[in-house]
């Protein structure tokens, strides 16, 4: 086990919230048809990643609800942008002061940062997209923590992760 923080650990957690996700968007927001969902973690979690690539290239799932391509904006660029700044400076975009901001940075809010791990949502209203990611960003800690007691229960003895 390299990170108990992976790709597929960040997909099993996403495909878990994915029905109440869809069901809100039906439900509460029809005139929306689609957003992106990024998840990534802080430097401090993903440092190993960090190396020569592009931040689209660290993040664990980049993926969408319903179609982007029925929408004005460039969601999924967005997405990547806000996980993006959440990932440099460990702050959800809602919180981020003017100080923080660098040219290319999106404009938009919507981002959730919970214990270093990074969700970024956009396509809804920016409250929105921070209300989706934050249950995103709880179902990758909860998956976390599952895969943690699942492999120290296979390895009784462990003092240290492989």
């Amino acid at each position: 086990m390299a990170s108990i923080l992976n790709e597929t650990l960040a997909r099993r957690a996403f495909e878990k919230v994915l029905p109440a996700l869809e069901l809100m968007m039906q439900q509460s927001m029809p005139d929306r048809h689609g957003c992106a969902i990024v998840v990534a973690a802080t430097d401090a979690i993903s440092a190993e990643r960090a190396g020569q690539v592009s931040f689209r290239e660290r993040c664990y799932l980049v993926a969408s609800i319903g179609d982007l391509s029925r929408s004005p904006y460039p969601n999924m660029e967005i997405a990547l942008k806000k996980a993006e700044m959440s990932a440099r400076t460990a702050l959800p975009t809602s919180a981020l002061a003017p100080h923080h901001l660098q040219a290319g940075d999106t404009v938009y809010s919507g981002s959730a940062v919970l214990e270093g791990i990074v969700v970024a949502c956009a396509g809804l209203e920016p409250r929105d997209d921070e209300m989706f990611s934050y249950w995103v960003a709880a179902a990758v800690k909860s998956e976390a923590d599952r895969a943690l007691a699942v492999y120290l229960a296979d390895r009784g003895d462990a003092d240290f992760i492989d």
